[in-house]
């Protein structure tokens, strides 16, 4: 008895030494993982953490009945590690390559979505570039249309261009309106200007100037009164020596012609550019001395405004006659600025309706052409209605010396029966 107990006992420690034996052989390498001696014996209950089902990550093998233990794990990893190093050994030319994390392979893929969203929109891009030879002129294209430069908006001169091109519409000549800052050196077949209306003393500064010569008037227009607001400390035209006054921006024709107005005059004011709202409010409250508009009267925004404001007098003497013309500003004008039955004295600047002398027989010069006859034959519709008034006082036979008419507006004028010929000064 005492030897079948000795010999069940080391039986019981044979069989109890099996699991150690197998673990140990696996990490010798002696045994494949997954042979039946390299089987998984499950460690005790209560260090067994199973996941409920609904964590449980979906997969393409078997399921198995539990889940693998990190000895298992790591004799695993071990093996995929040699069986890498035995494939680097196999192949040393290639390069060894680190395994992404999760995270950068994330961070690659939304790069590489990132790259290909912005290739596609390139393509789509220069796709109509490269057909646009065999394909129409897209719409944002320059339409041909006839194209008027004029000074600011809300201004006596870009309302008169706007009139015009409505003129020429009317009439199945496509015209066009630019506004904001204006100089001759636009008129050319790079910038696309075909006509301008322009203050005189802009054509005094560029008489000599080397792309005058490209440029002819097709009539001489009305002129714009000078019209100057200030409150009550400002009496006179000298007063303003000094002074702090709102102006347009000085690359605008309405800019251009106040500073040449102090200049001939020889005061030195403060010019602040401002819009004429800004400035209206600010002379209204005390901010500023006065401030100065250019227009054909009635001012549009000089209607209306609030008691303590006056228009100061321009004495037309001196330099002033060289450039300007003697002008009234009357109380049925402007009620609430003019209190005096006699008005108020002031100078005005003339305006010309200027074109570019186009190659002749070239596609601008044809449409110029058109645009000459419309505006000579259609001209008396300008003087009726509810355009502008200062249509009335244009002559249209009016020289403007020093400078060349277009062609076919002076062969139009000399087949017309008895013109009336005047002079700009």
């Amino acid at each position: 008895m005492n030897e079948l107990h000795v010999a069940r006992k080391g039986f019981r420690r044979i069989v109890a030494t099996l699991p150690a034996l197998a673990l140990f052989l696996s990490l010798s390498g002696l045994a494949p993982v997954g042979d039946a001696l390299a089987q998984y014996i499950p460690p005790p209950a209560s260090q067994t953490f199973a996941p409920p089902p609904s964590l449980t990550t979906p997969s393409t093998e078997a399921p198995q009945a539990t889940t693998p233990s990190r000895s298992t794990r790591s004799v695993r990893t071990r093996k995929s590690r040699a069986d890498a190093a035995v494939a680097e050994e196999a192949a040393p030319s290639e390069p060894r390559k680190a395994r992404p994390s999760i995270r950068q392979s994330r961070s690659e893929a939304r790069a590489a979505a990132r790259q290909a969203r912005a290739a596609a929109q390139k393509k789509a891009r220069s796709a109509p570039v490269e057909d646009a030879a065999d394909e129409e002129a897209p719409a944002t294209q320059p339409s041909g249309a006839l194209n008027i430069l004029a000074g600011l908006p809300q201004t006596t001169v870009a309302r008169s261009a706007q009139e015009l091109a409505e003129l020429m519409r009317a009439a199945g000549l496509d015209a066009q309106v630019t506004t904001g800052a204006i100089s001759l050196a636009q008129l050319n077949e790079a910038e696309g200007g075909d006509l301008a209306i322009l203050q005189s003393d802009a054509l005094d500064d560029a008489r000599n100037a080397d792309g005058a010569r490209k440029l002819t008037f097709i009539a001489r227009l009305f002129n714009q009164e000078i019209h100057i607001v200030a409150r009550q400390g400002v009496k006179s035209f000298a007063d303003l020596d000094g002074r702090t006054i709102a102006s347009s921006a000085p690359d605008t024709p309405e800019g251009r012609t106040a500073s040449k107005l102090f200049e001939r005059a020889k005061l030195r004011p403060r010019l602040l550019e401002m819009d004429p709202a800004t400035a209206l409010a600010r002379l209204g409250r005390g901010e500023i001395d006065a401030a100065i508009f250019i227009g054909g009267k009635p001012v549009p925004a000089l209607a209306g405004l609030p008691a303590g404001l006056h228009l100061v007098s321009i004495p037309y003497k001196g330099a002033l006659q060289d450039s300007y013309y003697p002008a009234q500003i009357t109380k049925a004008d402007y009620p609430d600025l003019v209190t005096d039955d006699k008005g108020v004295d002031t100078v005005a600047i003339g305006t010309v309706l200027v074109a570019l002398d186009a190659k002749p027989n070239s596609p601008r010069s044809k449409k110029l052409t058109q645009f000459t006859q419309i505006f000579f034959e259609r001209f008396g519709a300008l003087r009726e209605g509810a355009h502008h008034p200062k249509w009335r006082e244009v002559n249209l036979a009016a020289d403007v010396p020093g400078w060349r008419r277009f062609q076919p507006a002076q062969k139009w004028l000399d087949n017309a029966p008895a013109p009336r010929v005047s002079s700009m000064k």
